[in-house]
């Protein structure tokens, strides 16, 4: 099954170790093991939306997620405000790998359709004895659900199959035949027409385990 978090652990590996931010690649849960240090980043997945393929046949769905990246990085301030230029810079340098490093990502294009959008921000704080800069990205990742994602139909495994043939063509008008394969059928004596209760034939199916 793809679903989002799955879809988002994916990205999670493939940036890390991938662009200037190193190792320092998490999701949103495994924040509490950062070491503090910069550049650092992390996924969230808030978004999700699912439109039904039809009202015909089986639930299908295309899913579209947005998955959410943050990246964080401080600069030294320095005269002529150039520790915000650097801030600038970096982060920019980084939405490049980034986006050359999931774009086409193996792992990640054959769980998808398509990347539907991309929207990125970059916000530069560049008060203070250090430039804090941040960016923001938006990745949509559009994939299908279809029934087998879903809850299985509970169902009772099919072990044998056995046929059973009491034609309407009666042999014996005034026969009676003990322990008649469908007793429930038979047609009392004297008749004119079957089931008489006389097995004529049969099959018996066994499917292997």
């Amino acid at each position: 099954m793809t679903d989002t978090a799955q879809l988002r652990d994916i990205m999670v590996t493939a940036l890390k170790g991938a662009t200037d931010i190193g190792d320092n690649v998490f999701p949103i849960q495994d924040w509490a093991t950062w070491s503090g240090s910069y550049p650092v980043a992390y996924f969230q997945a808030p978004e999700e939306y699912m439109e039904s393929l039809g009202r015909q046949g089986a639930p299908q769905f295309t899913v579209t997620a947005t998955l959410t990246l943050m990246v964080r990085i401080e600069r030294p301030a320095q005269v002529d405000n150039q520790g915000t230029v650097n801030t600038q810079v970096a982060l920019e340098a980084i939405k490049g790998q980034v986006l050359r490093t999931l774009i086409n990502y193996p792992p990640l294009q054959q769980l998808i359709q398509q990347v539907p959008f991309i929207r990125s921000r970059i916000d530069v704080d560049g008060e203070g004895a250090k430039n804090l800069g941040e960016l923001s990205m938006q990745i949509g990742l559009e994939f299908y659900q279809g029934p087998e994602d879903f809850y299985p139909i509970p169902t009772d495994v099919l072990e044998e199959f056995t046929v059973t043939v009491d034609s309407s063509n009666v042999f014996d008008p005034t026969g009676t035949y003990p322990d008649p394969p469908f007793p429930d059928a038979v047609r009392p004596a004297p008749r004119t027409e079957g089931p008489d209760g006389r097995a004529e034939g049969g099959l018996d199916i066994t499917f292997p385990p």
